[in-house]
């Protein structure tokens, strides 16, 4: 059996993890230039080096690359919207700070770019949809749950439903930043109207709950 039948593949060395990574970033910058129907493998290759062959290897083919993209994007969004420490903070604090994280980078241009081309691409790859919309539950509503259960552990909230109420949480900043993706993004802090809306959002919901 050829490594690449192999279901387990091994980690990546630290040259191998550098080069898919040159590849992600040529791969986002060819699809928000070009489109998905005119990038390719090739181009991409071209952009970053290495073979058409390793690419392959990595992402399978353009549509597994397109996930790759996304899934890339979402495991930056975390690393800047949930830091280690949120859910020990106290809890208004806690959502305000966090609400401000998420909209900030839902609106930021290149994230809004992405946000379309999904729109666009998914309803042709319900594969696709369905693996990102795994990610966005596990990346975004599964770390604000652990922050209201770990409020309502302190006895700050009293929640019946912690996972809608996450979802709840999540649905209202996604709507917040839909605006501002209309209008192609925002570089920088989130527009004022938005973050008062997800204030006022994030109020409601602690007081709704309030222990």
């Amino acid at each position: 059996m050829t490594d690449s039948a192999d279901p387990t593949p091994r980690p990546l060395t630290h040259k191998g993890e550098a080069r898919r990574l040159r590849l992600l970033d040529a791969a986002t910058q060819s699809l928000l230039e070009h489109g998905y129907a005119q990038t390719s493998i090739q181009r991409i290759v071209q952009q970053a080096g290495g073979s058409a062959a390793t690419a392959y290897q990595l992402f399978g083919n353009k549509e597994g690359l397109l996930a790759a993209v996304l899934q890339h994007e979402l495991d930056k969004m975390q690393a800047a919207v949930f830091p280690a420490a949120l859910p020990d903070q106290p809890v208004g604090p806690a959502l305000h700070d966090l609400a401000v994280r998420l909209l900030t980078y839902a609106v930021q241009p290149q994230a809004v770019a992405l946000h379309r081309l999904l729109v666009a691409e998914c309803h042709r790859m319900p594969q696709l949809a369905a693996s990102l919309q795994q990610a966005v539950d596990k990346q975004v509503h599964e770390p604000l749950e652990q922050c209201l259960r770990q409020a309502c552990d302190r006895g700050e909230l009293k929640i019946d439903d912690l996972r809608q109420a996450a979802l709840t949480l999540g649905h209202l900043i996604n709507g917040a930043a839909f605006q501002a993706r209309l209008d192609g993004g925002h570089a920088g802090p989130a527009p004022a109207s938005l973050l008062a809306t997800c204030r006022y959002g994030v109020d409601m919901l602690l007081r709704a709950y309030a222990a």
